[in-house]
């Protein structure tokens, strides 16, 4: 089912097969003998990896299908006819969302180090440390 799994745990077969086969070589061993430890080994290599590939894969798609399922997050297909702009609860006219946020404030904060004790709490109120500023 998995084609990358295929291709990745080939790769690592012929790999591993290709260099065993040359240190057969390079110990002097029959060329026969070396060609069938390169082979041997490739397919050594190449089903475990397959498997351990497919089960991490399968394991990722598990996770992911459990975690939508948590979320709530449904297919494409499922899911509900989407709400009209104009009906949007999230969207506010600009004019109106302007006024809210066209305000701007200034912080007056003194500088403290670490090894001083914190204000009191009537001197950290938001109306007395933030200073709304005009345009």
């Amino acid at each position: 089912p998995f084609r990358w799994c295929v291709r990745e745990s080939f790769m690592w077969g012929i790999a591993t097969g290709t260099a065993m086969g040359l240190h057969r070589l390079r110990m002097k061993s029959h060329p026969f003998f070396a060609f069938n430890v390169a082979f041997g080994t490739s397919l050594l290599v190449a089903a475990p990896s397959y498997y351990f590939c497919f089960r991490r894969r399968e394991y990722k798609e598990q996770t992911i299908e459990m975690m939508m399922r948590a979320n709530d997050f449904r297919h494409e297909e499922e899911m509900p006819e989407p709400v009209p702009l104009g009906e949007h609860p999230f969207m506010e006219e600009a004019a109106e969302a302007e006024k809210k946020l066209g305000k701007e404030f200034v912080a007056e904060l003194k500088e403290r180090k670490e090894w001083q004790k914190a204000p009191p709490m009537e001197e950290r109120d938001p109306s007395k440390v933030f200073k709304e500023v005009g345009k």
